[in-house]
């Protein structure tokens, strides 16, 4: 069974802390491949003020070494407010044998009972809480969704309908912290992608 994941975020801009996460979650699933998605609209955050275009160009410059990543813009052509059902249900349509694996952040999980159709995400794919070293372990397992718990992800083999969380390595780097350092005109050249950093300068991004 071919095993993917998704991963969703602003992107505003990628960085490299999204990258090393990415590509953690690829080995623990054992995933053939990961969607990068790049949110529209979000619905419980403000909005990119970022325009669409570049932040999906940067996450395409970002993706290109890294072939087990890729960079998926169904939530930037369908625009309008971006609810993950809808694109949880559009990914079921296109692999509808495939173990899906939508991963969220500890933080984010906390909130999910408030998402638009929380309650239909594990009839769709399987759902992976991420949390970083260095902080404690969410208890995913006292949730309102803990009967689908199982402890191991290499358990689950099944396409949809399982929940579990992952940690990850801790990663300081935010995107919000790199626009910072850019209006003040600081380096960031260890925090993104060379092709990034120099789409940024070439594109005067954040100033």
């Amino acid at each position: 069974m071919q095993r993917i994941g998704v991963f969703g975020g602003t992107y505003d801009p990628v960085h490299n802390g999204h990258l090393h996460t990415a590509m953690a979650l690829v080995e623990r699933l054992g995933l053939a491949r990961l969607h990068m998605v790049p949110c529209y609209q979000p619905v419980h955050r403000d909005s990119p003020s970022t325009p669409t275009e570049h932040r999906w160009a940067m996450l395409q410059q970002a993706c290109q070494s890294h072939p087990a990543l890729y960079p998926d813009n169904r939530e930037l052509l369908r625009a309008g407010p971006s609810y993950s059902i809808d694109t949880m249900q559009s990914l079921r349509d296109e692999f509808p044998a495939a173990a899906i694996f939508m991963f969220m952040g500890a933080d984010a999980f906390r909130y999910f009972g408030r998402w638009y159709r929380a309650d239909d995400f594990l009839q769709l794919v399987n759902i992976v809480v991420v949390h970083r070293g260095g902080e404690p372990a969410p208890d995913v397992a006292a949730s309102q969704w803990g009967g689908a718990f199982q402890p191991s992800q290499s358990d689950i083999v099944c396409s949809r309908g399982a929940l579990t969380s992952v940690q990850c390595p801790l990663w300081t780097t935010s995107s919000t912290a790199i626009r910072q350092t850019l209006v003040e005109g600081g380096d960031i050249g260890h925090d993104v992608p060379a092709a990034v950093a120099q789409y940024i300068e070439l594109h005067q991004l954040y100033r």
